[in-house]
């Protein structure tokens, strides 16, 4: 029992090492940066837990040692590194701490300097099998060499792009970072706006609106700046009691000192109804954006890279978003993207949010963006920002809402399970294998497993900066994709024949106001487009050649022979839609020498290579029943309608739902 008594001032000791132990892993298991530094610290740590087990379960033996004054100082002296420890971790394992370091020797120089003070207490505590051995410290010195190089990089571009170099800008967002954590702690205080006079919002024309009412945005000049006037609600009792639309609104006015997030002046009143008042954004949201206009490859980047370097500032500032999505981006005349909709953003403390009740509804619309940790109803942390981000990526890589038409359940069941939209490209390009590896590396299931903002940051600027950028690109209208349109449109490949006039020497349209000729049925002028851009040597002009001379659009002009021809001339030269094509002229003469076996071979290469969905539903359609004399294949049949059903080919939806299959059977991946 005297054991007892003397080991008793060590008990609040065990105890708060203990609890700081618990704290450091849980700070390497969400770190953002210097995972290998945290990772030698945990370590180190451990080892410790360890001692302590050993050092209670052998009480009774060490009475003379508890009952030392020297011992019970170096204890206390233990607990001091671990509190050392436990703080410098939180520090460079997230962004904000990153800021504070302007160089990675401060980092190297203090991590040196905790783990000699961890050894001198071990030994002082006679817990010599935590401290480090020579192998170990060679370990640690690898681990800190990858870091800090990483880090370096990291603070330049920190200091560089986030920060521009500008101490005014940097206390700012510590003033950002502040506020917003002074409004979290105290919940049940109203916070004022700016308050705009109506006499100072000019009317620009009556027609500038956009929406639908109740919820109209209407253009306004304000001190001579083009401004939005978004209707809110009109209570005003309610305004002043709602202090979470207060605190929306304190966010946006700090967080608007960052271009990339859309500035916001103030409250005011326009026919006696309140709205707030941001800058105007010409464009319309990102996801309009990409749907009234083809976006090219290196503008997509450099929005992206844009928007990452707008989180990373409100990251800084201690700001999650919660809702990215391209409906959440408004885009400049000049294609700047502004990070936008703030009304579920939270404060971020040490990278995770508080949790809170959601309307269903608005619960509904993240759900397509949302990690899968969250939707198991985790806190949310940087980590579901990271693969937001990713999604957000994806929607702007393929210009397409994702999991678009799915029930909420069945979006949660697919991420849940580790599932994702498919990443792919008609062309394989390095510049596309960049990009899907960026997105591949948002989405890992382990959120501990996900790439950092700035590792994002550094990936994007790697790849804008290896783009050769033609200075005379524009947004063109939405152009018609061929190889979609004949994909979902399943087409039937015997249609009437009609004429053409003689080629006359003219200013030539392009293949895109070619093709939407042709789907207006305006034929002349699509033939003289595609029949220029053939002579030219164009592959898919070659195809679209190929098309009327097979299928005769025009009067007078049907050349089954030399469509054929050029079906091949495209399809050897990598065309999805002709190796399609090529393959079907094939299809009544399949007896005739080889011609089955090239059927098959350009049916494969179409539904492979070309990814295209009409070619991989006819390739699954035959297998599965054994058509056109092909052996039987069931299993290879079905594989090959769920990729085409994936890709939202009807008939092979249709069809897997008549044989009750799961499109998202993995059996069958």
């Amino acid at each position: 029992m005297e054991s007892v008594g003397i080991f008793a001032p060590y008990i609040p000791l065990i105890d708060k090492a203990t609890d700081l132990i618990i704290k450091i892993v849980k700070i390497y298991e969400t770190a953002e940066y210097n995972k290998n530094i945290c990772e030698a610290l945990v370590n180190r740590v451990k080892l410790t837990e360890n001692a302590i087990d050993t050092l209670q379960r052998r009480k009774q033996k060490n009475v003379d040692i508890f009952n030392d004054e020297v011992y019970y100082k170096a204890f206390n002296r233990f607990i001091y590194v671990l509190e050392e420890i436990e703080k410098f971790a939180a520090e460079i394992s997230n962004i904000r701490g990153l800021k504070k370091y302007t160089q990675a020797d401060f980092v190297k120089n203090k991590f040196q300097k905790l783990t000699n003070d961890y050894d001198v207490a071990m030994k002082d505590l006679h817990f010599t099998m935590a401290v480090a051995s020579e192998e170990q410290r060679k370990i640690e010195e690898e681990a800190l060499k990858d870091d800090l190089d990483e880090m370096s990089n990291y603070i330049k571009k920190m200091h560089n792009d986030i920060l521009e170099n500008n101490n005014e800008v940097n206390n700012k967002i510590d003033f950002i970072y502040d506020a917003v954590k002074h409004m979290r702690n105290h919940s049940d205080v109203s916070y004022n706006v700016n308050k705009i006079d109506s006499k100072d919002l000019i009317s620009v024309k009556s027609t500038d609106k956009r929406g639908c009412d109740p919820n109209f945005i209407i253009k306004k000049t304000y001190k001579g700046l083009e401004v939005a006037c978004k209707y809110i609600s009109n209570d005003e009792e309610k305004m002043k009691t709602c202090s979470r639309t207060q605190k929306i609104h304190e966010i946006l006015m700090k967080s608007s000192e960052c271009k990339h997030i859309l500035k916001f002046y103030g409250m005011s009143t326009i026919e006696n109804r309140n709205v707030m008042v941001f800058e105007w954004a010409e464009r319309g949201s990102l996801r309009q954006l990409y749907e009234q206009k083809d976006i090219p490859f290196h503008y997509k980047i450099r929005i992206a890279l844009e928007i990452c370097r707008g989180l990373i500032f409100l990251q800084c500032a201690g700001i999650l978003h919660h809702d990215l999505g391209c409906n959440n981006i408004l885009m400049t005349e000049t294609l700047e993207p502004k990070i936008y909709n703030f009304e579920l953003a939270r404060y971020d403390s040490d990278g995770i949010t508080t949790s809170y009740l959601m309307d269903p509804t608005k619960a509904d619309n993240i759900v397509h963006c949302s990690a899968p940790e969250k939707l198991t109803n985790s806190r949310y942390t940087i980590q579901c920002e990271i693969f937001s981000f990713g999604m957000l990526l994806w929607e702007l890589t393929f210009e397409k809402i994702p999991y678009q038409g799915w029930e909420i359940d069945k979006i949660k069941k697919h991420v849940i399970k580790g599932h994702r939209e498919r990443i792919t490209f008609e062309i394989s390009t390095p510049e596309n294998q960049k990009i899907k590896k960026i997105i591949n590396d948002t989405w890992k299931q382990n959120p501990q497993e996900r790439i950092s903002f700035m590792k994002l940051l550094d990936m994007l600027e790697e790849l804008h900066n290896s783009i050769r950028m033609n200075p005379t690109d524009i947004l063109r209208d939405k152009s018609l994709d061929s190889s979609k349109y004949i994909s979902n449109a399943d087409a039937d490949l015997e249609l009437p024949d009609e004429v053409i006039s003689p080629v006359i020497f003219k200013p030539v349209i392009s293949l895109e106001e070619g093709i939407k000729a042709f789907k207006a049925e305006k034929h002349q002028k699509a033939w003289e487009c595609f029949d220029f851009h053939a002579k030219n040597n164009n592959t898919t002009a070659k195809y679209w050649k190929g098309r009327y001379l097979w299928e005769g659009y025009l009067d007078g002009i049907k050349e089954r022979e030399e469509g054929k021809e050029l079906f091949k001339e495209a399809a050897d030269e990598g065309n999805s839609d002709a190796q399609l094509r090529y393959a079907f002229t094939l299809l009544n003469k399949l007896e005739e020498e080889n011609n089955r076996q090239i059927f098959l071979e350009y049916l494969k290469k179409a539904a492979g290579e070309g990814n295209n969905p009409t070619a991989q539903f006819n390739l699954g359609d035959i297998y599965y029943k054994g058509k056109c004399n092909i052996p039987k294949d069931e299993y290879e049949g079905i594989r090959w309608l769920m990729k085409a059903a994936l890709q939202d080919n009807e008939k092979a939806t249709n069809l897997l739902n008549q044989l009750n299959i799961d499109v998202y059977d993995i059996e069958y991946s």
